[in-house]
């Protein structure tokens, strides 16, 4: 059976900074596979140069900001088996190479070999609201393809994890992605 694991991608861009994208990996009998749709600059990097680094992370301000180009002041560290970076304040990170690529007109899957794995530091879990800023990120990806009101009806079961769970930093990526949901609404009325 296959699930996802949401992360922070990164890879190295043709002028060597480094791109980080929310990424989705697909876990299909212990296999990593990233799909990506195209156009899309994470995919040409992994692509060229072949490798990438899959980054856990707890903080979704980086889910958050990814969403609504916010820019916020990320710290990487070399990667340790490839030419990458890692988030510096990833729980843990996974750095891969590119074992196979089945082409796809809208979205290839990149099938991953794990070259590389760290704990970085203690993992205390995802609270609710955490849950709810990934949830509304990928709400937020998807405006104008997804039905006003799902969204709506979905945002209003969300708040309900943000009221009750939410610290700082949940606080500030909803408002986020709220601002952003809301002026891409204007925008297109």
């Amino acid at each position: 059976m296959t699930y996802v694991r949401e992360t922070i991608v990164t890879t190295k861009n043709i002028d060597n900074s480094i791109k980080s994208s929310p990424l989705g990996i697909y876990i299909d009998n212990k296999v990593l596979k990233i799909k990506p749709f195209k156009p899309s600059t994470s995919l040409d990097n992994i692509i060229r140069n072949n490798s990438g680094v899959i980054n856990y992370i707890d903080d979704v301000r980086l889910f958050a900001s990814a969403i609504t180009k916010k820019n916020i002041v990320i710290g990487y560290e070399n990667a340790k088996k490839i030419d990458c970076s890692r988030i510096k304040n990833c729980i843990s990170h996974t750095e891969f190479v590119v074992k196979k690529v089945e082409n796809d007109q809208k979205r290839p899957t990149i099938i991953c070999e794990p070259v590389h794995e760290e704990i970085h530091k203690m993992y205390y879990g995802f609270n609710r609201a955490k849950s709810a800023v990934i949830e509304l990120c990928i709400l937020a990806s998807r405006l104008g393809i997804i039905d006003d009101k799902k969204i709506d009806d979905e945002i209003k079961y969300l708040k309900i994890s943000i009221d009750k769970t939410a610290g700082e930093n949940e606080i500030e990526a909803w408002e986020w992605l709220m601002d952003y949901i809301n002026k891409y609404r204007d925008k297109n009325k």
